[in-house]
């Protein structure tokens, strides 16, 4: 079972399984192995397998629903509500789940924490963010930015060096350290960068500690990514015909990357730029610039911005 290709970081990696699987799957004697690969249905993943049917399993679909209901009902056992009450917040949960389960996750996650304090009562339920994953990180940042008007969610965005973390973040094609991460967005030290994403703990993988030179720092999960550089139309409000308050432009996102580059990293740390304009270290997986010339890798750099900038 391959689960969640799709969520592959890398999408060369990606590649490579997929590669992997479409010339080797025809060579299996039928009846020996059977792979099963779960993925959304994105276009390159969709058209490397296009030879195969996929079942679809959608979120409003009515087995993905009843799934969802026994996994919410289960985990509701044990936080000590009578039977009404419990009945009632699972279907307060489903409908606020709208089918994703890693939205469920997420507020179980919460709701064990608030457990741990004292018993829960259906306003808990009840006051759990709607919309599913999208209302669940729209809530997590309006948490973090406060406030009730629309205008002062997005003025504190703006200016606030979470913003410029998390355009790199969605901006680079693998994971940064936190060494990395500390000096593309320009701040004192490590800790610094800890300090200014630790309200976001629950859509990062933060490091453990903030002296490690290699400690990555990773968005939860790709839909994290998805929701902060959704430009599509029909994410759009209606009502003001723009997208989220902390919506991230990915041309901008990259543009902040590529700048960095070009000003402060290519020319002190030019060995440490790999092929294709990606950020790199030492690993041993990484092609190095080494004993290349400044040109060759500023060729790299400008290909990496015609490409995405």
């Amino acid at each position: 079972m391959i689960d969640a290709l799709d969520e592959t970081f890398d999408r060369e990696e990606a590649s490579s399984i997929v590669n992997v699987l479409i010339r080797n799957l025809k060579t299996i004697p039928g009846g020996c192995l059977s792979i099963a690969v779960s993925s959304r249905p994105e276009v390159d993943i969709l058209t490397a397998f296009q030879g195969y049917v996929p079942l679809k399993i959608e979120c409003e679909e009515k087995s993905n629903k009843e799934d969802l209901g026994k996994f919410i009902e289960a985990r509701l056992k044990g936080y000590g509500m009578d039977e009404k009450c419990q009945k009632e917040a699972a279907r307060i949960l489903q409908e606020k789940a709208a089918g994703m389960f890693l939205y469920a996750k997420y507020v179980f996650e919460q709701l064990d924490a608030k457990a741990e304090a004292a018993q829960l009562a259906l306003g808990d339920i009840k006051g759990l963010p709607d919309g599913g994953l999208d209302g669940y990180y729209e809530a997590t940042f309006r948490r973090i930015f406060g406030g009730k008007e629309q205008a002062h969610f997005r003025s504190k965005f703006e200016g606030h060096p979470l913003k410029r973390a998390l355009q790199v973040l969605v901006a680079v094609q693998r994971d940064l350290t936190l060494w990395e991460l500390s000096k593309i967005v320009e701040a004192k030290d490590m800790k610094d960068v800890v300090e200014t994403l630790q309200p976001l703990g629950g859509v990062l993988k933060m490091p453990p500690r903030a002296d490690r030179l290699n400690e990555l720092v990773q968005l939860n999960h790709k839909s994290v990514r998805d929701w902060l550089v959704d430009d599509t139309e029909e994410k759009k409000n209606p009502s003001t015909g723009k997208w989220h308050d902390f919506h991230l432009d990915l041309k901008g996102a990259h543009t902040t990357v590529v700048t960095f580059l070009w000003t402060k990293w290519l020319p002190l740390y030019l060995k440490m730029l790999p092929l294709e304009g990606k950020l790199g270290d030492t690993a041993a997986n990484t092609k190095l610039y080494e004993g290349k010339d400044l040109k060759t890798g500023a060729q790299a750099l400008l290909a990496y911005a015609v490409r995405y900038c």
